[in-house]
């Protein structure tokens, strides 16, 4: 008799999520990994060698293991952009998108660049307010405003790998050749990234000794480092346009009660933290941050059924709302923790520890989120600022 319970349980919570997949219900769990990802980002950047102080042996282990924030956010992206039985590639899903990615990306590369300039006028850092207009190109199309904002281009770049899922959809591409494909576009993906070859963030640019090549030989060197740049990306959304096309396609077949199993959540868990610290140090992070990645995604599926309460509910999905928006203005926030630390708490302005890290990174993103709601209430701010 319990066995035939247990089986009914999995039978309701399997049609719950099957009805959560099929329509455009907010999964909270996935919201919830938003925001434990947007956390992870100023994590990552709430204490490094660019502070000018040292950093503490598992200071750099804890920063070490929180690299999955850019990675899980192209696995969510892909997956729910490819859940589609025909991925929506039309004119309205383009103006959508551009009015969600590239709006708020253009908005908030005027702010950084306004409170830089802002910032090097009044302090008299002339050599850095003209190194800061050196690159336009980088500022306009790579997102050199700020170090964070790189993500929105490569975002809306990958997009265009949707005109492959479309084709391969549509020509009923077997399982097979989808995964023979994803491996593969994974090791090219390795290939690049070992041979110095993938996007550089402090550059700008991809495949150097390509670009030098080509630029010697007559070519227009912005537009060839611009190709160059969105080549990169595209391999680099690649594995996860792939990957997450099979998912969808294996969910839409098969009835995966398991994963809604409080056993599954927990190991799909652990697979998610042991990957992160362990696993990591073993293998090259081109094929872990696949497995963090969707690892975490699965486990923000699967969890979203066991979310029930009301008062719950509500907080993770304003946290999935505001996660956007915290990653956009944390070095703000990163920064102004930074200087009221220097008064407040100096013991943490020594050496970069696990303790600083974390009092940095709470703080931030707990203004951040503040400010994030206060922001969201005004329409226009929302929409434009945010793509809300």
């Amino acid at each position: 008799m319990a066995h035939y319970k247990q089986i009914n349980s999995l039978n309701r919570q399997a049609a719950l999520m099957n009805k959560f997949m099929s329509k455009k219900t907010r999964l909270l769990g996935i919201d919830l990994c938003r925001g434990f990802a947007a956390y992870a980002v100023i994590l990552l950047h709430s204490g490094d060698e660019t502070w000018g102080i040292p950093v503490g042996y598992w200071a750099e282990k804890l920063r070490y293991s929180f690299y999955f924030a850019v990675p899980f956010f192209l696995a969510a992206s892909f997956f729910f952009l490819t859940k589609k039985t025909i991925p929506d590639i039309s004119f309205y899903f383009w103006r959508n998108r551009f009015n969600r990615i590239i709006v708020p990306y253009i908005i908030w590369s005027l702010i950084f660049i306004i409170s830089k300039s802002v910032l090097f006028l009044s302090t008299g850092q002339s050599s850095e307010l003209s190194k800061l207009f050196r690159d336009p190109l980088s500022i306009i199309f790579l997102g050199s405003a700020s170090y964070h904002l790189y993500f929105l281009p490569l975002l809306f770049t990958g997009g265009v790998l949707l005109f492959l899922a479309k084709y391969l959809k549509r020509n009923q591409t077997s399982t097979q050749v989808m995964f023979f494909l994803a491996g593969l576009s994974i090791i090219v993906d390795y290939i690049i990234t070992v041979s110095s070859n993938s996007f550089n963030l402090g550059s700008y640019i991809a495949f150097p000794s390509l670009l030098e090549w080509i630029s010697f030989h007559g070519f227009n060197y912005s537009l060839t480092r611009l190709v160059l740049v969105v080549v990169s990306w595209i391999v680099r959304c690649l594995p996860y346009l792939l990957i997450s096309t099979i998912g969808n396609k294996m969910l839409s077949k098969v009835n995966p009660r398991w994963i809604y199993t409080k056993s599954a959540i927990a190991s799909f868990f652990v697979i998610f933290v042991f990957s992160n610290i362990v696993i990591r140090e073993f293998i090259h992070s081109v094929f872990c941050d696949i497995l963090i990645a969707y690892s975490l995604l699965i486990l923000g599926i699967s969890g979203s059924i066991y979310i029930k309460n009301q008062t719950v509910q509500t907080i993770i999905s304003n946290l999935g709302l505001c996660s956007f928006g915290i990653y956009l203005i944390h070095p703000f926030t990163n920064s102004a923790v930074k200087v009221i630390s220097l008064n407040l708490l100096p013991q943490f302005t020594d050496a970069v520890s696990v303790a600083s890290m974390l009092v940095y990174s709470g703080a931030s993103f707990i203004i951040s989120w503040l400010i994030i709601n206060i922001f969201i209430q005004n329409k226009l701010l929302s929409k434009y600022m945010f793509g809300i």
